[in-house]
């Protein structure tokens, strides 16, 4: 596999699946704008994708934000030209009840996982169409397909970033267009620690891993358009 020439911008960038992403992708040769809040931990990702020779660019900002998204793609077409892949992999949960869920948790998460997917999507996809070519992939999860409590809002989410992967095949699969949504199990990060998940839980956890699913990333992203990846469900 080589994406050498390739572009790809990954949101929550600096943590987890989105780190370990930009990882396999800079080995790959892609070039790549990552996103994420913390600058610091996003400059540290810049500089080991960058000991494999390709071009690597970061943007700190809130993915739920409409600035934000329309930066990394201006950036994108600037510094590559184009944008062939858009992996909207940003995330957030609480551990909390319906009931004692408030309506700021909600539009947190709501925002964090949806309007980011919506607003990276629109904006890279008004680029792609141009060139009748690009993909668009979602991180999911399990929770997509099965509702799971103390996770109500969550799960609403991970429904939706399915349903929004239907949608874009539907409507631009005739434009060269295609996306992927990617559904993992339990992962081994720093996801809710501090919101109903405890970290010594999650270090003695027997889950899939970061790479695990920045290998699924991968393997959906460089297919040929003959096999085309519309999903792929991780399980334990």
């Amino acid at each position: 596999m080589n994406l050498k020439g390739k572009s790809a911008i990954i949101t929550g960038a600096s943590s987890g699946i989105g780190r370990a992403t930009a990882y396999k992708l800079a080995e790959l040769g892609c070039d790549l704008i990552i996103t994420a809040r913390r600058e610091e931990r996003l400059k540290e990702v810049v500089q080991n994708c960058q000991q494999y020779g390709n071009q690597v660019y970061y943007v700190v900002g809130d993915a739920a934000n409409e600035e934000t998204a329309k930066a990394c793609i201006d950036l994108c077409i600037e510094k590559f030209g184009k944008v062939d892949m858009m992996i909207n992999n940003v995330g957030i949960g609480k551990v909390k009840s319906l009931i004692d869920s408030t309506i700021e948790d909600y539009d947190l998460i709501m925002n964090t996982n949806c309007r980011s997917m919506f607003l990276f999507s629109k904006y890279a996809l008004m680029d792609m169409v141009k060139r009748d070519q690009g993909i668009i992939v979602v991180v999911s999860s399990i929770t997509g397909y099965i509702g799971h409590k103390d996770e109500t809002i969550y799960t609403m989410t991970k429904f939706a970033g399915r349903g929004f992967v239907e949608a874009i095949n539907a409507e631009y699969k005739h434009k060269g267009i295609r996306a992927s949504v990617i559904c993992p199990n339990a992962i081994k990060t720093e996801f809710e620690v501090g919101d109903g998940r405890d970290a010594k839980e999650v270090e003695n956890a027997i889950w899939q891993t970061p790479e695990d699913v920045a290998d699924a990333i991968v393997f959906a992203v460089t297919r040929d358009k003959r096999s085309k990846i519309t999903e792929i469900r991780l399980t334990h």
